[in-house]
């Protein structure tokens, strides 16, 4: 039974951690957007760092994966006309465009199993 409490404890933690990274990242994109250089290079510098602390055998494969399918989708939906982006820096999107999908799309994977363990 106490290994139970902690291993809820745990997950608990995990899941507060990264909804305090999401936030941190949506609030990055909201201030930093009209800097794609600066937001391009946070963000590159949080994916290393996660990279280099938490990550778990697939997460490149769904971060490359992330990246060019949501990236590919982006720029279809814009050159139909589905929406644009204030400051695109190529094919209708920002730089940090494709480091967004990827890392977004880690995000739900670890958030997905952290939720599955609890």
């Amino acid at each position: 039974m106490a290994g139970m409490k902690k291993k809820k404890a745990l997950i608990e933690k995990e899941l507060l951690f990264d909804a305090l990274l999401s936030a941190f990242g949506v609030a990055m994109v909201a201030l930093l957007y009209k800097n794609n250089l600066l937001l391009t290079l946070i963000i590159l510098a949080g994916w290393i760092t996660a990279i280099k602390l938490w990550h778990v055998k697939h997460d490149i494969c769904l971060f490359v994966t992330a990246a060019f399918l949501g990236t590919a989708a982006e720029i279809v939906a814009i050159r139909f006309g589905a929406w644009q982006y204030s400051n695109p820096t190529l094919l209708g999107i920002p730089a940090w465009l494709p480091l967004l999908w990827g890392i977004a799309v880690v995000f739900i994977n670890r958030v997905v199993n952290a939720i599955v363990k609890f």
